[in-house]
């Protein structure tokens, strides 16, 4: 091993890693978004495509516990739907992991852009989706497909993941879920639950870079312990357009490597 290096890592790596990992866990407990940030640190340092996707999920998996430990409290009085929905999320997110781990490197990378752009979308326009499912919520009927949902949903989720969040918020209160605070921990074990089976399936498969997931992991606890401590404190409004700024351009980075270079 050469000076200046960690398990291969060159310490500049580690720093955009670790850095990473923080940013991107506290601002899913904040606000949503996050592996807009983390997936792209992954490729900038070198990572082909589905490793890095694999390895991302891995890494900000532990930020992901912490933040569930904050919210602890509101999770007490919903453990039922807790149970059920999670039960859910591990049944899409095996299959997505699956479709995931079938991908070849180029075929995903030709995705990525859109699911990025996607991700971005749903991310901009979470509210009026909230508001639409909203509208709907209350009866058997609603339920059912909510779940349904559910279960695409993180079959999504364990495919890619961005954005994961935004989309169960607004199944979940079709589930009957109004307290904003209530939800966002329930849709917080909903994702980790997803990203666990996720995780499995991806180190069973040999598909992680251990150096890169373990510099991000190591950034992604404080993050997530930080992110879930200031999630009931701090307005979200310059947050959410910077995540949002952020996925775009991303988009547009991988539109024009992918298709233009």
């Amino acid at each position: 091993m050469t000076p200046g290096m960690v398990f291969g890592l060159n310490l500049d790596v580690i720093a955009i890693l670790f850095a990473a990992g923080a940013l991107g866990t506290a601002v899913n407990a904040l606000a949503g978004g996050g592996t807009l940030i983390t997936f792209p640190a992954f490729m900038l340092v070198g990572v082909p495509s589905v490793i890095a996707n694999a390895s991302n999920a891995v890494a900000i998996f532990p930020g992901r516990l912490m933040v569930i430990l904050a919210y602890r409290r509101e999770l007490a009085t919903h453990w039922r739907l807790v149970l059920f929905t999670s039960a859910l999320g591990v049944t899409g997110g095996l299959a997505g992991a699956w479709l995931l781990l079938r991908s070849s490197d180029r075929g995903f990378l030709t995705s990525v852009p859109w699911l990025l752009l996607a991700a971005t979308l749903m991310f901009l326009f979470d509210r009026a989706i909230a508001r639409a499912a909203g509208s709907e919520t209350g009866g058997p009927v609603a339920r059912w497909v909510a779940s349904g949902g559910i279960v695409l949903g993180a079959t999504y989720g364990g495919f890619f993941g961005a954005g994961l969040g935004i989309l169960m918020m607004p199944l979940l209160s079709a589930l009957g879920v109004r307290d904003m605070q209530q939800l966002n921990a329930i849709k917080n074990v909903l994702v980790t639950a997803v990203t666990s089976v996720a995780v499995l399936a991806f180190v069973i498969a040999g598909a992680v870079s251990w150096p890169g997931a373990i510099a991000m992991a190591a950034g992604s606890v404080p993050g997530g312990w930080l992110g879930g401590k200031l999630a009931r404190r701090v307005p979200t409004a310059w947050l959410r357009a910077t995540v949002i700024a952020f996925g775009f351009a991303m988009s547009a980075f991988y539109f024009h490597k992918v298709y233009l270079a």
